[in-house]
């Protein structure tokens, strides 16, 4: 494993979430759904997200509450690592409980990354008018395989 990537686990592995998580795969969930990635951007590594991503971090992996990791970028008001994310394919209607990235960003008042997703927004909707039918589709299917784990 690079030496980077050791360094990442190692420090994830200090927290009390993923003390006990296996890294050999890089999407390996804490207790609380969340992955490495949701982690490192919410402490703004940059670096630590791009070695994440380059060793095939899923960017749309929903952890805690469905947030992706672009959410907590939202939340943080970062905009490099906002831009890694969505450079790197993020989804920008992906659904939390029912908020997108960009509502996400609005609620914390950080409507600096609101201005650079609007436009992108605007676009992928252009491109296809149902964008957000199909986001509300996919966030639903993700509940309906949370609880039938449960059974």
């Amino acid at each position: 494993m690079e030496t980077r990537l050791e360094a990442i686990f190692s420090r994830l592995r200090e927290t009390a979430d993923f003390a006990d998580v296996d890294f050999s795969d890089v999407n390996a969930t804490a207790t609380d759904g969340d992955t490495a990635l949701h982690c490192v951007v919410r402490w703004k590594d940059l670096s630590a997200a791009k070695a994440l991503i380059d060793a095939g971090a899923d960017v749309n992996r929903a952890g805690d509450l469905g947030y992706t990791p672009l959410h907590v970028a939202c939340m943080q008001g970062n905009a490099e690592i906002l831009k890694l994310l969505v450079e790197s394919g993020a989804d920008l209607f992906a659904l939390s409980e029912g908020d997108s990235p960009f509502t996400t960003a609005r609620l914390h008042g950080h409507d600096q990354l609101c201005d650079f997703l609007a436009p992108l927004m605007k676009k992928a909707q252009a491109q296809d008018p149902k964008i957000w039918i199909r986001a509300r589709i996919s966030q639903l299917q993700q509940e309906i395989d949370r609880l039938e784990k449960e059974l």
